[in-house]
């Protein structure tokens, strides 16, 4: 009951329960703190967590290593870096030394607040205590040093890792991929997307549709489209991201009949367009003038659940203004109100220079003036 209590948010119900059973003699067990100390944490009461770890000591109850992981993880969630080493360097004396998991904590604290030097010491620290790191401890200076731009190194960890006879997991290869395709070296990325399968490790459909992006925008729909088409093959079905980034992409290139086809076969498919669909689809159509099929997709998209955002609107008003359709804009402007989207300074500026682009200088000049009050 405790732990169905904490996982639903009501950790003062779950507080009393344990108060009514200390009454009723009856004895908590150490998972039952350990659920209370996770939960307290999570609602961001270190020093609450702390004294239920005293009253679970006080019972006679030792914590295992999982209780104490879950106190060493929250103090680094709330930035008590200090507070943590000087927990975990008194478990030794508790009988209960830090593990492989106590140590990838406070790593992983360390590098992302990019204390590189302090996180190399931990790992050398950690070795000499004879606790070898594990996948998740090489995976978190992987995804670390990619995202500091160190690519080159992060590929060193992972030849490290190998070398070790650890066998690198979905998280270790990740970042790799992203930060290949953040950097334009594509073949790279499908290089190691194979090492990836060949690992046994099959790639997601994050980690595919991070590759089309990258290959849509360099340009390479062709190639983008080919691995898009067998991701059925390979066990990875598309989903609606992967459909809008060969959407976009295709229609980009001028090949609209094939973009097009692309919404139908989603749709086909059971696959429902999202929010980044519709503006997709708003905005190439602007983009080629044709913006009364806009107008529609602003009414599908609302039949379709999605209440139309202000980006959405400033897409339709940008392709209204660029076609001196400025009656239209004001008056799609007024319905953006009334349904209780609120226009942020982009949709003036848009709406600002439409209207003096038309030759309205006097009406753009109050509009701007209304604005600035």
């Amino acid at each position: 009951m405790i732990g169905s209590l904490c996982s639903r948010g009501k950790l003062g119900l779950a507080m009393k329960v344990m108060d009514q059973l200390v009454k009723d003699n009856c004895r908590p067990t150490v998972i039952t703190y350990t659920i209370l100390i996770e939960a307290t944490i999570v609602d961001g009461g270190i020093d609450e967590a702390m004294k239920l770890l005293d009253e679970m000591l006080s019972r006679g109850l030792k914590p295992d290593m999982y209780t104490y992981n879950a106190v060493i993880r929250g103090m680094c969630r709330e930035g008590m870096l200090d507070r943590a080493f000087q927990f975990v360097r008194s478990l030794d004396s508790k009988g209960c030394p830090p593990n492989v998991i106590s140590y990838n904590i406070l790593l992983r604290a360390l590098l992302n607040r990019g204390k590189w030097e302090e996180g190399e010491k931990l790992v050398t620290n950690m070795c000499s205590r004879g606790c070898e790191p594990n996948v998740v401890t090489y995976s978190i200076l992987i995804s670390t040093l990619c995202r500091d731009g160190k690519v080159e190194d992060a590929v060193n960890v992972l030849k490290i890792m190998k070398k070790k006879g650890l066998t690198p997991d979905a998280y270790s290869y990740d970042p790799l991929v992203s930060a290949f395709c953040k950097e334009g070296r594509l073949d790279l990325a499908i290089e190691f997307l194979d090492y990836m399968i060949s690992d046994g490790c099959l790639p997601d459909i994050v980690n595919y549709n991070t590759i089309l992006a990258a290959l849509c925008k360099s340009g390479k729909a062709d190639q983008a489209l080919q691995i898009f088409e067998n991701l059925g093959e390979v066990g990875c079905p598309p989903n609606v991201s992967s459909y809008n980034t060969m959407f976009s992409a295709l229609w980009n290139c001028g090949d609209r009949v094939r973009a097009l086809g692309m919404v139908s076969e989603m749709v086909g498919k059971g696959i429902k367009p999202d929010e980044i669909t519709y503006n997709s689809l708003i905005s190439c159509l602007c983009r080629d003038g044709m913006v009364d099929e806009a107008i529609g997709l602003l009414v599908d998209m609302e039949t379709g659940g999605f209440q139309p955002t202000v980006i959405s609107y400033n897409i339709l008003l940008l392709g209204l203004c660029k076609t001196r359709r400025v009656v239209d804009a004001i008056q799609v402007l007024t319905e953006m109100v009334e349904k209780g989207c609120r226009p942020n300074e982009t949709t003036y500026i848009l709406l600002i220079e439409g209207i003096g682009f038309a030759g309205w200088r006097a009406e753009a000049m109050e509009l701007a003036n209304s604005f600035l009050v």
